[in-house]
């Protein structure tokens, strides 16, 4: 996965703007076979920027976001043309943006490629991912935690 900076805001005791942070995101972590996610934040719950600035990310990878929270990433799949889609589904408003190469979104009974600049709101239908090319594909994910389904 190639390097991303991270760059934090956060306050000065006496309540001025600081950079808190500027440095390469440490947090490439393996999801599944060759996919990996670089966790850049995770909120659990309502923001309260005016606490200390700690770093949110946990060490492992989780799909889903915290509850009542968000998840920020970027995920590089590799090129695998033979790869059988991971179909899943959470309980979340997804935002998803191609950085790079093409990917195809991939639902039930469809899917579409999608290239460099591409968006695409996943709102909690099951879903996959499939790079079929032959370069990797980076996407931009923000989760955001959403009302359950229940049983669809």
């Amino acid at each position: 996965m190639q390097s991303f900076r991270r760059i934090v805001t956060g306050h000065a005791p006496d309540g001025r703007a600081i950079f808190a942070e500027d440095a390469p995101c440490p947090h490439a972590l393996p999801v599944a076979g060759d996919v990996i996610t670089l966790e850049l934040w995770q909120q659990a719950g309502a923001p309260d920027n005016s606490r200390p600035y700690v770093d949110p990310v946990p060490p492992t990878a989780s799909i889903p976001p915290p509850p009542g929270g968000t998840v920020f990433r970027i995920v590089e799949f590799p090129s695998d043309p033979e790869v059988k889609p991971y179909l899943h589904r959470t309980a979340s408003l997804d935002y998803c943006i191609v950085l790079s190469g093409e990917v195809y979104a991939v639902l039930d009974d469809d899917e579409r490629l999608m290239r460099a600049g591409d968006v695409l709101i996943q709102r909690g239908t099951n879903h996959s991912w499939a790079n079929r090319s032959d370069a990797a594909a980076l996407v931009m994910f923000v989760l955001v935690d959403a009302a359950p389904l229940g049983d669809v």
